[in-house]
């Protein structure tokens, strides 16, 4: 990390230098001379690599440098900080300020001097003790335009070795009781039973048995309130709490208002409505309907109507969401939700019983069938778990380590991708394998690490001493050989795993707010023209490559869409950013002691870990968090106070809105903004280094209404603004122009919008949003020569330009009429490969799907949600290349299996919930379906004899 921390420091100088031109002579003069030194110790650090991890001399050098840069930039920042403090102030002012400026460009001087002598400090340390500078190798560069060449579509891992326990856990899960059952797997960390629970998830004969699937985490720091929402997240469509629950508050308000009317209207009751605690004490269905059986039975209209308006009121302020419900509330919900269902739950890495007992109340026995697969490191929370089925218990699958020849097998698959070994490496290959214990983990990590390396017998020789000198007799081996991958890893991609460290255990990171992280935080070089993002996927890629991340979901094009960490490595990236003072986490299961660092990660946590004093954190750099926190209304408004030099604030994933002080232009130095909120306040626009502001709020809010939000003119002053992400509809300030613009989102195509795109004042936009879009105004968007990605929220109209032409891979259109003239147009873009439509929710948009002799010529994916298709005609040589169809809750009046045989690229088509009439068709698409391509339904399709 402490090459990272010169690279970010030599920015700054480089920044300083060149927006200071006035600084004094001598002061410039010492910073010219740091940024020299700093140059020369980023090469020295370059070359030193190889040995940083093996020599204690060497890391004691690399971790005074780390420090020195990290103080040199705290110096610089506040140096920057207090000029620009002093800009734009009043003439008596400035008169002051002279004073202090002078002051403070002293006091920096000394500051820098000082640096520079521990800099000199530091090398004479190292040449006393013996520190050498190796040549360098090269080895970096030329690995990173391998990888640049490679750029290929990545694969989970290899799944080698459990073919035995497949069948045996399958036999477990669909034959047997009807009863609810458990079913569990048990084994050490890193032995593959999250890998085997998903091979089982993921079969198809378990999505055809079952009609309800889900998949939650637990991990040591689970809630049951997280575990039980997750679940309830699978449920579709989403069922409203009001329709089976009354918050326990609103029945108490409504029973005290009904005695306070009963009390006063005893003779026109006539005895009606006396035994309060017997119905209160009702489920919430039985109650609601008892209640309004006994107001349809009062004779008198007034009172009637009183107490139909009173019980009206209480249960408008239910809420319709799940954010209020306290965990019996939730559990309530769910267990209703799964009557019925033949469902199966995977609970995965379950540490206590504590979690069954809570959870199993939610879980029906509906007779039918239904199975929880937990795994767990516990032999004794499994037999718990199991011990509670309503039949005799299933004992728990001990999964076992890999045997020699199998491990050999995913080994060498992860080495040479599918080739075979060369026959002089297989008994250095052999020898490298026995250390990883059968562990699979320790087996696919090591693999991706020599599957990079120089593969001779004298590399592989070398390597199986360092893979010795890192086996130690008080931890697994499993541990050490994930200490050695990542101290092995090139330095490029150490700060980009080791900041997977700030997300909850199995948190599915969505990779692109991970890219945007990485961007701010200055891990992602320019290299040449190339697009940071693209170099940034190309980390992601390696990382993956080396399994040290795994694939949680990909994006229709093929692309990582979220990742996940295994916990043992996750806790590698918390262990040694701890050491790196890189990142520190912080939860209220873990009360670590608060440590100088230069990120802080905070999960579920209260307030003291964003700043106990004024000085406290002041150093820190970054700030994450994760869930609500307790007592703390505006986190922000904190940190503008105690941590003004922070670059990266991360807060949506706390799910609550924050309160935007006005001081929170004091953080000039912001990058990354992220935060949930209603308003979008003019002092953000004077946060003139931000790079990425994202204040959306929650889903994009209906757009049927007329009135838009305003974007703040000075919304223009943020010239470095690359992604801007906003709920729509929001309205463009008239001439608002942002050059490096690249993604905007939550637009309203009004006139200004209009205007602002004709005249190119966002020219480097590749994504982009709108709302509201008349077809015919899409000629507007020629001048957007970068646009690769448009969503548009309501298209409407009959015509579209007769001329569009865009290099745009990727079209989204959300309750759209495709006219025939719109199909065409689509039809002409030369560059579309992914095409997605949808209407509204239990609406639906009925549409003649017309695709036109020789259109889509390029289209490679197909999604449609909530559609109901009218017809489906298609011209000769149209969609040509069309490789995968997705249906999703839509219905068809007619489709003919012809049209599905004509497309010969066709390799995939998934339909998902579909509707009565599409779902009459399948059958017959089943039967006419061309060899090579494969029908994917769910639910699954009941048999016709």
């Amino acid at each position: 990390m402490a090459n990272n921390a010169v690279t970010v420091l030599l920015a700054n100088l480089t920044q300083l230098l060149i927006q200071e031109s006035k600084l004094q002579g001598g002061v410039k003069d010492q910073v010219r001379l740091l940024q020299n030194e700093l140059r020369m110790i980023s090469v020295f650090l370059q070359n030193i690599e190889d040995k940083r991890h093996d020599d204690v001399l060497v890391r004691e050098v690399v971790s005074q440098i780390r420090d020195v840069a990290y103080e040199a930039e705290d110096v610089i920042d506040t140096f920057i900080m207090t000029l620009t403090k002093q800009r734009g102030t009043n003439k008596v002012r400035n008169i002051i300020h002279f004073f202090d400026r002078a002051i403070t460009l002293h006091k920096i001087a000394n500051e820098i001097e000082r640096i520079k002598n521990f800099i000199k400090e530091i090398y004479e340390n190292r040449s006393k003790y013996g520190v050498e500078i190796a040549e360098p190798s090269g080895g970096d560069a030329e690995a990173e335009e391998i990888l640049h060449r490679r750029r290929r579509h990545v694969e989970e891992d290899q799944v080698v070795g459990f073919a035995h326990d497949t069948e045996a856990l399958m036999k477990q899960l669909i034959e047997g009781s009807l009863q609810r059952n458990v079913v569990s797997i048990i084994g050490m960390g890193g032995l593959g039973k999250t890998t085997l629970a998903r091979k089982i998830y993921n079969n198809n004969d378990v999505k055809n048995y079952f009609n309800f699937r889900r998949w939650v985490y637990v991990s040591q720091e689970y809630r049951i309130r997280e575990l039980l929402l997750e679940i309830l997240k699978g449920v579709k469509p989403m069922p409203k709490v009001k329709k089976f629950i009354l918050k326990a508050e609103l029945k108490g308000e409504l029973f005290h208002a009904l005695k306070v009317k009963y009390t006063s209207n005893k003779d026109k009751l006539k005895g009606r409505l006396t035994d309060f605690e017997g119905i209160k004490e009702m489920n919430d269905e039985d109650c609601k309907n008892t209640l309004y059986e006994i107001l349809e039975q009062i004779e008198d209209q007034n009172l009637q109507r009183s107490l139909s308006k009173l019980m009206k009121d209480i249960y408008e302020k239910n809420s319709e969401g799940w954010v209020d419900l306290n965990d019996d509330e939730l559990k309530s919900v769910l267990l209703k939700c799964l009557k019925n269902k033949r469902y199966f739950i995977v609970i995965d890495d379950i540490w206590n019983t504590e979690v069954w007992n809570e959870v199993s109340i939610a879980l029906p026995d509906n007779l039918n069938g239904s199975r929880i697969l937990i795994t767990s490191r516990i032999k004794e929370v499994a037999i718990h778990a199991s011990s509670l089925n309503n039949c005799i218990p299933i004992p728990p699958y001990e999964l076992p380590f890999l045997k020699e020849d199998k491990s050999w097998e995913l080994f060498s698959t992860k080495v040479f991708r599918g080739a075979a070994c060369p026959p002089e490496l297989e008994i250095l290959g052999r020898q490298i394998v026995e250390s990883c214990q059968g562990l699979p983990l320790a087996i696919v990590v090591l693999g991706g690490l020599l599957a990079n390396k120089e593969k001779t017998q004298r590399t592989w020789s070398k390597w199986i001493g360092h893979v010795n000198s890192y086996l130690t007799e008080d931890r697994s081996h499993c541990i050490d050989i994930l200490a050695l991958s990542y101290n092995h890893l090139p330095q490029r991609l150490k700060p980009c795993f080791l900041y997977f460290g700030i997300y909850p255990e199995d948190f599915e990171i969505p990779v692109r707010q991970l890219i945007r992280l990485w961007m701010a935080e200055g891990f992602i070089p320019q290299i040449g023209n190339r697009n940071m993002v693209d170099v940034a996927e190309d980390y992601l890629e390696e990382l993956i490559d080396r399994s040290l991340i795994q694939v949680a979901t990909k994006r229709l094009d093929g692309g990582v869409k979220t990742c996940r960490i295994h916990d043992l490595l996750r806790d590698i990236c918390i262990s040694e950013s701890a050491k790196e003072k890189f990142l520190a986490v912080h939860s209220d299961f873990n009360h670590s002691p608060m440590r100088k660092s230069r990120r802080i990660s905070i999960h579920y946590a209260n307030d003291r870990y964003i700043s106990p004093s004024p000085c406290e954190l002041s150093n820190s750099r970054s700030l994450i968090a994760f869930g609500g926190f307790v007592g703390l209304k505006s986190p922000l408004a904190k940190l503008s106070k105690s941590n003004k030099l922070v670059k990266v604030v991360e807060l949506r994933n706390m799910c609550i809105p924050c309160l935007i002080p006005n001081n929170i232009e004091d953080l000039i130095f912001l990058r990354y903004l992220s935060f949930r909120s209603d308003v979008i306040p003019d002092s953000i626009c004077n946060l003139w280094n931000l790079e990425t502001l994202d204040i959306r709020n929650s889903k994009p809010k209906e757009s049927s209404t007329n009135k838009s939000l305003l974007l703040p003119k000075g919304i223009r002053k943020l010239k470095r603004l690359r992604h801007l992400f906003l709920d729509g509809p929001i309205s463009l300030a008239s001439k608002v122009a942002l050059p490096n613009l690249q993604v905007l989102t939550g637009i309203a195509m009004d006139r200004d919008t209009e205007e602002a795109f004709a005249n190119a004042r966002f020219p480097s936009l590749r994504k982009l949003v709108l709302y509201r879009m008349q077809s015919e105004l899409l000629s507007s968007l020629q001048p957007l020569r970068h646009l690769q990605t448009l969503k548009i929220y309501e298209l409407f109209g009959v015509s579209s330009p007769s001329s569009f032409q865009l290099t745009i891979t990727k079209i989204t259109l959300v309750g759209a009429n495709l006219s025939a003239a719109v199909m065409r147009m689509l039809g002409s873009l030369t560059s579309l490969r992914i095409l997605k439509v949808g209407g509204k929710p239990q609406q639906g948009t009925y549409n003649f799907l017309s695709w036109d002799e020789g259109s889509f010529l390029h289209l490679e994916v197909f999604k449609m949600k909530y559609m109901k298709v009218i017809e489906w005609t298609m011209g000769k040589g149209a969609l040509p290349n069309l490789q995968r169809l997705v249906i999703e809750r839509c219905d068809f009046c007619y489709m003919s299996p012809d049209e599905l045989r004509s497309l010969t690229a066709l390799r995939d088509v998934e339909v998902l919930y579909p509707y009565r009439g599409l779902k009459e068709m399948l059958h017959l698409w089943q039967l006419h379906m061309r060899d090579g391509c494969k029908l994917h339904v769910y639910p699954p399709l009941q048999s016709t004899n």
